[in-house]
């Protein structure tokens, strides 16, 4: 592990139902793109496999901290285990893309995501940072293969993000103001949610709304969602 520059905590729910899975496929879809030589993929299923894979992760690793991380929160087990699983003790509170879909997701667990993506697009918007702050994407059966790979270039381009910043640090350079790649990549996308900008709506489609509803009935012919709305 010690020989990779970057480093990605990956979480699914072991026994999550098949057309909920989407972790390994984008995991997949990274594997082809230009970050992935230079970037260690931990996944886990469990919590209870979390903490020793953390660890294992750290001992190899000086202790550093995760650049990314990547979390189906379908079934997520709780939200108080979702904000010590991002804590700075644990994975060291990394920029996080969040999986969502309409019948996986209770609202304590999508708040404590949501909160975040704010908090550091608010950072953003003040010019502290420079960059896409974490987000939260939601998909359907239908769309995973499409969510997967648009996942994956996000992550790719996050990490282009952290090599610009790490080069500008070094170099003692100033950052340009023009959008980030990772953000160029979410605006094309309806249902990504990456915080408010001055001028701007909100991109993301919020489970339970009458959007998020459609395009549950567009995708299993049912003609109902059975969604918690956070």
């Amino acid at each position: 592990m010690s020989t990779f520059k970057y480093a990605v905590f990956a979480f699914e729910l072991e026994g999550l139902a098949e057309d909920l899975r989407i972790v390994d496929t984008v995991q997949a879809s990274f594997q082809k793109l230009a970050k992935a030589p230079g970037t260690f993929v931990q996944v886990v299923k469990s919590m209870e496999q979390a903490g020793p894979a953390i660890d294992a992760f750290k001992e190899k690793n000086c202790g550093s901290a995760y650049n990314l991380a990547v979390i189906n929160l379908n079934q997520f087990p709780s939200a108080p285990e979702l904000e010590f699983l991002l804590g700075e003790k644990v994975l060291g509170d990394p920029r996080s893309i969040f999986l969502v879909s309409l019948r996986g997701i209770q609202a304590p667990i999508y708040s404590v995501a949501r909160v975040k993506v704010e908090r550091e697009a608010q950072r953003i918007a003040e010019g502290s940072v420079y960059g896409a702050p974490s987000c939260v994407d939601t998909y359907t059966p239908a769309n995973r293969a499409e969510t997967a790979a648009r996942v994956a270039e996000v992550l790719n381009a996050y990490l282009e993000e952290d090599e610009l910043r790490e080069k500008a640090r070094l170099s003692g350079t100033v950052l340009p103001s023009a959008l980030s790649p990772a953000t160029e990549l979410m605006r094309r996308s309806s249902t990504v949610f990456f915080g408010r900008r001055p001028g701007q709506t909100s991109a993301f489609m919020r489970p339970g709304s009458k959007a998020a509803a459609n395009q549950a009935t567009k995708a299993d012919g049912t003609g109902t969602s059975g969604s918690a709305r956070p």
